[in-house]
């Protein structure tokens, strides 16, 4: 028959090191950090039966950059369609850019496949001629409606 030891462990011989919270020390960065305005928006919108691509327009403030840090997107539609999205943005009115997102199935099941999409990115949109526009198309099968909806975060900057 064996016994258990009665004694407890003994604590290590070395404390864990305790470290005093640091000094807060304002630095440039945060400072013009604070000076940036948050911004999200989510935008739906559908893609109607027989229609090849849908979008969404958001509007950037007059005055103001917006930065876009980052873009989620999920798209919900008929089983066995493929979609392709894409960020339409625009700075000091001729610089327009495209920025296209990766769509990954999540879910595929009872008639219906879901996509999504969420990345990190830096784009620039100003208040110019073009809105931002997040646009989704789809392939040859252009059957049954496709919801969409998607957020845009980061920053306004004044210009």
């Amino acid at each position: 028959m064996v016994l258990a030891d009665p004694t407890p462990p003994s604590p290590p011989a070395t404390p864990f090191p305790v470290f005093p919270e640091p000094a807060f020390i304002p630095s440039a960065a945060s400072s013009q950090r604070n000076e940036h305005r948050p911004f999200q928006k989510t935008i739906r919108f559908t893609i109607g039966n027989e229609e090849k691509e849908g979008y969404a327009e958001i509007p950037v403030a007059g005055r103001q950059r917006l930065v876009i840090e980052h873009v989620s997107a999920l798209v919900q539609g008929p089983a066995g369609q493929k979609y392709f999205a894409s960020l339409r943005t625009t700075i000091q009115r001729n610089e327009t850019a495209w920025h296209y997102l990766v769509l990954s199935q999540q879910y595929a099941g009872a008639g219906v496949d879901v996509y999504a999409a969420s990345q990190p990115i830096r784009a620039y949109a100003d208040p110019d001629e073009f809105p931002i526009r997040f646009s989704v198309s789809r392939g040859l099968d252009d059957t049954g409606t496709v919801s969409v909806d998607a957020t845009i975060s980061g920053y306004l900057v004044d210009r």
